[in-house]
C-alpha cells in the first residue's frame, strides 16, 4: 500500500511540473490578443455633489489570439467596473465601463482602474478625473 501511494504521488508531482512548465506557454499562444483601446483616459469635468457617471473604454484585439479580461481593480470602493466578459477574436471590439460615485468626495478627483487581461503581465491603467462641486 506505502508502495502505492509513493507512485502515486510521484505522477502527481510530475504531472504538476509539466502543466508549470508547459501551460504558460499553451495559455500565451491561445491568449496572444493585444488591446489597442482608443483613449486610456476620461474627464468628466465638474460633477455636481452625489452624481453618478461613468466613462465606457472601447478596445479592439489587434494580436493574433485570444484576448480576455481576467479582472478589473479600482482604486476605491466610489468607482466600480463593468467589461466585456467573453474572449475576442482578433479584430472583435470589447469595452470597460468604469463608473464614479461622486457621494462623499469634494474637489479634484483621480480614480483608476486596472485591467488585467489573461496571459498579459501588466495591467492596462484606465484613468478618470472629475472636480466635484458642493452642491
Amino acid at each position: 500500500m506505502l508502495t502505492f501511494l509513493l507512485m502515486l504521488s510521484a505522477c502527481n508531482g510530475r504531472q504538476k511540473q509539466n502543466d508549470a512548465e508547459g501551460g504558460g506557454e499553451a495559455e500565451a499562444e491561445i491568449f496572444g490578443g493585444n488591446p489597442e483601446f482608443e483613449t486610456l483616459e476620461h474627464n468628466f469635468g465638474v460633477l455636481d455633489y452625489g452624481e453618478e457617471v461613468g466613462a465606457r473604454f472601447g478596445y479592439k484585439n489587434t494580436g493574433e489570439g485570444l484576448l480576455m479580461i481576467e479582472r478589473v481593480v479600482t482604486g476605491c470602493g466610489c468607482t466600480v467596473a463593468e467589461y466585456s466578459e467573453k474572449p475576442l477574436k482578433s479584430g472583435e471590439t470589447g469595452f470597460v465601463e468604469v463608473i464614479f460615485d461622486s457621494r462623499g468626495k469634494r474637489g479634484s478627483q483621480f480614480q483608476e482602474a486596472r485591467v488585467f487581461f489573461r496571459g498579459h503581465k501588466t495591467p492596462v491603467r484606465l484613468s478618470i478625473f472629475a472636480e466635484v462641486g458642493k452642491n
